[in-house]
């Protein structure tokens, strides 16, 4: 389980980064436009990854606390 968190956190944080460069390059690849939309993507991707990680461990807490029969 903790390894999925972490890959699902480390593809968050690469697929936006990706994207804004991708985005980036396609609006005006001359300027410095492609490396500020990576920063803004990758500060993005942290943001929903821990947001992600958050909420899977509080359902995880909430799963233990449940009795099973």
């Amino acid at each position: 389980m903790n390894y999925m968190l972490v890959m699902q956190f480390i593809f968050s944080v690469l697929g936006l980064a990706l994207l804004g460069y991708y985005i980036g390059t396609k609006i005006n690849p001359d300027s410095n436009l492609p490396l500020t939309l990576t920063a803004i993507g990758t500060a993005l991707g942290v943001f929903v990854g821990f947001v992600t990680l958050v909420k899977m461990i509080k359902s995880e807490e909430r799963y233990e606390r449940t009795p099973r029969d």
